[in-house]
């Protein structure tokens, strides 16, 4: 059992238990009421329940945060200036403390400051507070499946560049997820719809991280502009 199983699994499951609430919607929930269920804090995906009798409340689907962006993506119209807002000019909260870890940092450090925080994704910096990387919760889950074996006293860089690529069927992605502070609201929606990431880091013109803009971030500006 890893030093990560030993201190932080079963407080893991409690913690995150209570966090997550659980909520539904059905085949008839209309788009913006399930925006509003997704942009709830910690709500990732929801279960479509449907049936009756002995099926009732029985989950016919799941939709993700990230399915939803990507209907967004694909759907809404160019002609929509709403999007060709830069981050600033549409007022999404992205300015926000950044949680960080240096590059030097070990594994173990790195999942205990996640844990610490109670934080689902953190960025990784150089010593010059360059953004280098992230790490987050999903790592966590390649590191239980990795049972221990990469050795977590090794700097977080190495230790992710390992467990994530031996994770059967890992869809690969993009090392760093992040946009410059003047990007405009499409390139946002389109770069989380192509990564499928949680969240996006926003960097400065030094690409220090300023900033985070989550997927609900994006929802809940979606649900604003829903008129257009």
């Amino acid at each position: 059992v890893s030093n990560l199983e030993q201190g932080m699994q079963l407080k893991n499951l409690h913690y995150l238990a209570a966090r997550n609430h659980f909520y539904s919607c059905s085949y008839k929930t209309n788009l913006i009421d399930l925006c509003e269920i997704l942009s709830k804090r910690g709500c990732h995906r929801v279960p479509i329940v449907e049936g009756s009798g002995n099926d009732a409340g029985r989950c016919q689907n799941i939709i993700s945060q990230s399915a939803l962006v990507k209907f967004l993506s694909a759907t809404i119209p160019s002609t929509n200036t709403a999007l060709d807002q830069t981050l600033d000019e549409a007022k999404i909260p992205y300015r926000k403390e950044v949680v960080s870890i240096v590059d030097t940092a070990s594994a173990y450090d790195a999942f205990s400051l996640l844990d610490s925080k109670r934080l689902s994704g953190i960025a990784v910096v150089d010593e010059d507070g360059m953004l280098v990387g992230n790490t987050s919760a999903r790592d966590i889950k390649y590191a239980a499946i990795d049972g221990g074996r990469t050795a977590m006293e090794q700097d977080i860089l190495s230790y992710l560049s390992v467990v994530r690529q031996s994770s059967p069927g890992r869809r690969e992605r993009s090392p760093i997820c992040s946009v410059r502070y003047d990007s405009t609201v499409r390139r946002l929606i389109n770069l989380l719809a192509k990564t499928a990431y949680h969240r996006v880091f926003v960097v400065d013109d030094k690409k220090r991280p300023v900033g985070v803009i989550s997927v609900a971030d994006v929802i809940r500006f979606a649900i604003g502009n829903s008129d257009q």
